[in-house]
């Protein structure tokens, strides 16, 4: 067993202590007040968005288990209200629910489950589809893996269109090297290729397999009339970008573009200004500095990334523990409880 396999071994362990043993209530007591962030995309629908991978996907049912159990025994909140609850002080620990991107079934499938459990939601907006009916390159690759197309035949004829030869060099190293093929391919595309280019040659593999970019958006994202329905339910909308692309990737101009152009989509669509944001994709190497200066220039007051642990007051980025339909609900206990950040105290350190 290796060193990584290990720690997730002894992460798993002393989660499932805590929780079987009931002492993640002790733990919750005695450790400071924090803010867990869950986050997700989608509530599961087969008809509609049956083809994007599992990991985007949450079954209604499992989502409102792992609601109803916090619920009961948490302060739900929104993300903005959570940093807002922390900074004003309090007893309870708080959790909130965030969903990325802004898909249609968080308004038909989410909002019935936030009624039946009392949970809070924040969903975060990518504005290019609500504005212009159009969705990223991401979601065109996946409708066409959906539909047999061979990942290795798509790379190539990528490459035969490609005009950027970074991306034809990492996508000829993609290829060979060993492993899923169509993990390496999404990563070469995803931080090697030119974002211009990447959108015209995705178009073109999905327009000639008779991809229709508008019917694919209405079919899987909110629209503003959804957006303004879910607002008026109380759910919370951030920001997101406007295309999603890797900021980390984009030159600083283009990233403040990229967030501030979001802001003022939602600005003019809602009435106003969006006061959380969410770094697409959210790991470390997704964003830097440049975007989290951005971030601040366009008036938001917090944002989340997708790094896992709790969140105490004061600070401007925020970490989320991702939920899908495998998600361990005594390591989301551990995390929410404070139970690893027990650990880190005394030394320890299982952490993600």
């Amino acid at each position: 067993m290796g060193k990584h396999e290990l720690k997730r071994f002894l992460r798993r362990v002393y989660a499932r202590f805590l929780y079987h043993s009931r002492l993640h209530v002790l733990v919750d007591r005695w450790m400071p007040r924090r803010l867990t962030i869950l986050f997700g995309h989608c509530v599961a629908d087969p008809a509609v968005n049956g083809f994007l991978p599992p990991d985007m996907k949450i079954g209604a049912g499992r989502l409102e288990e792992l609601l109803a159990w916090f619920a009961a025994r948490y302060e739900m909140v929104t993300v903005g209200e959570g940093v807002e609850r922390l900074r004003a002080g309090g007893q309870r620990s708080l959790i909130a629910l965030s969903m990325d991107d802004g898909y249609r079934d968080n308004r038909t499938g989410l909002l019935p489950i936030l009624a039946r459990t009392g949970a809070r939601a924040t969903v975060f907006l990518e504005t290019r589809p609500l504005d212009r009916g159009q969705v990223n390159w991401s979601h065109k690759l996946f409708w066409l893996l959906d539909r047999g197309e061979p990942i290795g035949d798509l790379a190539r004829r990528y490459l035969s269109s490609s005009a950027h030869p970074a991306t034809r060099t990492a996508l000829e190293r993609a290829l060979a090297t060993a492993g899923d093929p169509v993990y390496q391919v999404k990563r070469a595309l995803k931080y090697d290729a030119d974002p211009d280019d990447r959108e015209r040659v995705i178009d073109e593999l999905f327009r000639g397999r008779g991809g229709d970019e508008a019917a694919l958006t209405r079919a899987l994202y909110l629209g503003w009339d959804d957006a303004r329905a879910l607002r008026d339910a109380g759910v919370e909308l951030g920001g997101h970008t406007v295309h999603h692309h890797v900021l980390s990737t984009l030159p600083p101009a283009r990233q403040a573009e990229e967030i501030s152009a979001c802001a003022a989509s939602m600005q003019a669509a809602l009435g106003g200004r969006p006061t959380v944001f969410a770094y697409p994709f959210g790991r470390r190497w997704d964003y830097d500095q440049a975007s989290v200066e951005a971030a601040r220039a366009a008036g938001f007051s917090a944002a989340v990334n997708t790094h896992a642990g709790t969140n105490a007051a004061g600070g401007f980025e925020l970490k989320r523990l991702p939920i899908d339909d495998g998600a361990d609900l005594a390591l989301l206990v551990a995390e929410a409880c404070g139970g690893f950040d027990l650990l880190r105290r005394g030394g320890g350190d299982l952490s993600e």
